[in-house]
Parts: C-alpha cells; structure tokens; sequence
C-alpha cells in the first residue's frame, strides 16, 4: 500500500501495454487499432460491407459510389459520438488527477495506520 514492493502478475496488464504500443506507433498504428475495433464491436458491418456492398459495386458502374455512401452513413455517426464524448470528459481530467492525488495519499495513510496497528498488536502479544 506504500509502494515499496511492486508485484507483477503476468499477463494482467499486458493487453493494455500492447494497445498502448500499438497506438504510439504512427498513422498507420491507430488506423489498425480502429479497424481491429470496429470489426470486434460491429462485426455485422464487416459482413454488409464485404458480403452485400462490394458485390453490388462490382454489378454496376453507378455502384463505384456505395463504398463511399458506406462509408460516410457509418463514419459520421461514430465521428459525432467521438467529438461529443471527447468535449463532455475534457473536464473530467482535472477531477480524475485531483482524486488521484487523494487516493495516493489515503492509501498511504491507511498503511500507516495498518503499520501501526500491527505493530500495536504485536508488542501486546509480546508483553
């Protein structure tokens, strides 16, 4: 609770690593991220998409224009929820920091008093 001994499990905290990694990688890093996404939350896109979509742009040549009708019907709902998410918890940081800074020192008094209480205890079995 002090943070003097720091145990790692492995594996508990390495999916999040490698999303960290991966996105620290450039353009072409988040890009993978977001599809990786989008297929794992809306596979049924991927199927419209693939299975229905491509084969009609295929059928005609006015068909050349669906994937970017597709593309703009998914795209701009998901880009509106993101810009709205982003600006309603822009003000959540300052608040998520000053309960960081609390929690620190909480726990740290908690293993103060843990500490002392053990010490406590032990020195009555003791005498």
């Amino acid at each position: 609770m002090l943070g003097i001994i720091n145990i790692k499990i492995p594996g508990l905290g390495s999916i999040s690593d490698k999303m960290q990694d991966q996105s620290g990688k450039g353009f072409w890093g988040v890009l993978l991220l977001g599809i990786v996404f989008a297929l794992a939350f809306c596979p049924y896109s991927g199927v419209l998409y693939f299975g229905m979509l491509i084969p009609m742009t295929v059928s005609s040549v006015s068909g050349l224009y669906l994937p970017i009708i597709f593309a703009l019907g998914t795209g701009i709902p998901v880009i509106v929820f993101a810009w709205l998410i982003a600006f309603s918890v822009g003000s959540i940081g300052s608040t998520y920091n000053k309960l960081k800074t609390f929690e620190i020192w909480f726990r740290r008094v908690v293993a103060a008093l843990f500490i002392g209480v053990g010490v406590y205890y032990t020195v009555l079995l003791l005498l």
